[in-house]
């Protein structure tokens, strides 16, 4: 249940991961004190009306008031004609979209991109407005329309300006989109490219931050940790000169996030607490609340249910990210999620229904919506046609409607009983045929828990007996065989002969060979010294030249039972045999950790990989997964054709 908690959240998450980012320059008290200068002082009044347009955008994420009266100065000036066209219609749009007005802000927009589409000298703005007109649009036309927005339009017009922080930031965006649905490789690609472009820049930016911040998600959800940490570190270099940045709360978002990659689940809190009372002292309500929803996903990997539900509770109660249908509905599938772990299943069960329901609203809306624009297509190519039959038809039911109503009436009614028999049979058969599927369902469920109990029972039998075999073996090597050898050793020893050596040399092989078949049959040092420094052991001797091993352990108990250090031991050891088969890897990584009572074993190669869907496993991965098996463990494998193999060991001691 938890890995489906957490599946959820992760796709919540990335839901989450696309906000609109502004290039609102980092010395935010700075660029403020400029605009109000500029208001003041400017006898040009051209550029005092676009400077309280720029106050405005300053405002509308934070303080609406302020936005609003910003924008009504503009609005009530009657010199408001001396802007360019489309630059108020661009600025009423952020103003709308940060108050939650989608339609009328995709309006302003369209209106704005149509003005600029004429005016090559706003091109800036064009980018933008096309770039913001596609996220608001997100949710309804799906991501690869964002995509194809930024890389048809924005890029290429950034690229053209010559503005390196303007193409920089669409790179980021770019590479935003992609992480949102989960392409976190083509994700890098654009935020390097964002990067590579800043270096053409003297000084830090606003673009360069973003993008760090950016890196550090990418790379927590790959998940690559050490990665994430150096971006982080690059972002905190950047931010701490600017104590009143905007930006801070995504800041500790993004530490918080790098922390519950690690497990360090308290010090994630810390930095949680930290962005949650900047956010709330600044207004920043959206920002604020994916901070809620993180602090969410921490309790919920602590396994703390309650706090975990309270936390939804909370963000339903305080409605911010709630007012969009889609966040809405996840939350309330979480919602249900949570209580079914904590055996509410009543409010499961209320919860499961608002989300159904909202899911329902949602698909019908966006059906309305489709078959609206297809009825303005219709009735723009056929308009005239229509009003001409609607004409006739007029002339003709005056005369037919007198004589036809009551035998219309009677005929309705008629027509109505019959469609309510026929749907009251028809929901009978549908009842009767899925209570006879669900028994079918349960029979069948039944016999193939009991074909799947005496297939582990006979599994258990075998690799308990092949486990007694391989110590008794190795047991006979090692007082038998290797007793005999050494005596032969100490009698050749004593002859003096020029062959001695020589047959010394050889026995000697043969006694390191005969113990290094003795030690993986039962490796004492798995019995002596335990689970980590036998595996640790395992890697060096498979190590070789051209084939290196990497073993990682965070966190191993001691108290661990020895069939699970057994078991655990033998599925590394024939992961790595083989890889050194079929793999044709140089690089492996073995890592181990355990928290609390869950046990994780994660083997990685860099081979040639595999197709998953058309390749038949072999004895060796049927013998990793009858072993997981009996440890009552999972076990998850993912390859692809020319990008390495992950084995993923989970299980509970």
């Amino acid at each position: 249940m938890l890995k489906i908690l957490v599946s959820m959240l992760f796709t919540l998450a990335l839901s989450m991961a696309l906000h609109a980012q502004t290039l609102i320059p980092l010395d935010e008290a700075k660029y403020l004190e400029e605009i109000h200068h500029n208001i003041e002082f400017s006898s040009n009044e051209k550029e005092r009306l676009y400077n309280y347009l720029l106050l405005s955008e300053y405002w509308a994420q934070t303080e609406s008031d302020k936005s609003k009266q910003a924008l009504e100065k503009v609005q009530s000036s009657s010199q408001k004609k001396l802007l360019d066209q489309g630059v108020l219609a661009y600025y009423q749009a952020i103003h709308y979209a940060h108050q939650g007005d989608k339609k009328l802000a995709i309006q302003h927009y369209k209106t704005a991109i149509d003005a600029f589409n004429k005016n090559e000298k706003n091109q800036k703005l064009l980018v933008k407005a096309l770039y913001n007109f596609a996220y608001l649009q997100v949710e309804d036309k799906g991501y690869d329309f964002m995509v194809k927005t930024l890389v048809d339009q924005c890029i290429p017009i950034s690229k053209e300006s010559g503005d390196s922080e303007l193409l920089a930031f669409f790179y980021t965006q770019t590479g935003l989109t992609f992480m949102s649905v989960g392409q976190f490789e083509t994700a890098e690609e654009y935020h390097l490219k964002a990067l590579d472009e800043l270096k053409k820049m003297p000084d830090e930016s606003t673009s360069e931050l973003l993008t760090y911040l950016n890196l550090v998600s990418n790379y927590c959800y790959k998940p690559d940790s050490a990665s994430a940490k150096i971006y982080l570190d690059k972002a905190e270099n950047i931010i701490e000169n600017y104590p009143n940045s905007q930006h801070y709360p995504n800041y500790y978002y993004q530490e918080a996030l790098f922390h519950t990659t690690k497990q360090n689940y308290n010090q994630a809190l810390i930095s949680l607490e930290k962005g949650e009372k900047l956010a709330t002292k600044r207004k920043q309500n959206r920002m604020l609340h994916m901070l809620y929803f993180r602090k969410y996903n921490i309790h919920l990997m602590q396994k703390d249910y309650p706090k975990a539900k309270a936390q939804l509770e909370f963000i339903l109660e305080e409605n911010i990210l709630g007012k969009e249908a889609v966040n809405r509905r996840i939350t309330y599938t979480q919602l249900a999620a949570v209580n079914e772990v904590l055996n509410n299943y009543k409010e499961a069960y209320e919860w499961t229904k608002k989300s159904s329901a909202l899911g329902d609203s949602l698909q019908q809306i966006k059906l309305l919506e489709k078959m609206k624009e297809l009825d303005v297509l219709h009735q723009t190519t056929e308009k005239q046609q229509t009003i001409d039959l609607l004409e006739l038809e007029k002339k003709e039911n005056e005369h037919l409607n007198q004589s036809n109503s009551q035998r219309i009436t009677f005929l309705a009614i008629a027509l109505l009983l019959s469609l309510v028999i026929v749907f009251l049979i028809y929901r009978t058969y549908q009842n009767q045929k899925q209570l006879n599927n669900q028994i079918n369902i349960n029979h069948q469920q039944e016999l193939l828990h009991i074909k799947r109990q005496r297939k582990y029972e006979a599994t258990q039998a075998i690799l308990k007996g092949e486990e007694q075999e391989r110590q008794r073996i190795a047991q006979d090597l090692h007082d038998s065989i290797g007793g005999m050898l050494a005596n032969i050793r100490m009698s050749i020893s004593k002859e003096e002969s020029e062959y001695a050596s020589d047959i010394l040399e050889k026995l000697d092989k043969s006694i390191i060979e005969m113990r290094r078949i003795s030690r993986n049959l039962m490796p004492e040092t798995l019995k002596n010294l335990g689970l980590e420094v036998a595996l640790k052991e395992l890697c060096e001797s498979m190590s070789q030249k051209q084939f290196h091993i990497q073993f990682e352990a965070f966190n191993l108990d001691q108290k661990i039972p020895f069939k699970v250090q057994l078991s655990i031991y033998r599925i590394a050891q024939e992961s790595i045999s083989n890889i050194i088969k079929y793999a044709q890897a140089n690089n492996v990584i073995v890592q181990i950790s355990q928290h609390d009572q869950l046990l994780n074993l994660t083997v990685e190669d860099d081979g040639v990989g595999f197709d998953s869907k058309k390749t038949v496993y072999g004895l060796g991965i049927k013998n990793i997964k009858n072993r997981t098996q009996l440890i009552n463990g999972t076990v998850d494998i993912q390859s692809e054709i020319g990008k390495g193999t992950t084995i993923n060991i989970e299980c509970y001691v």
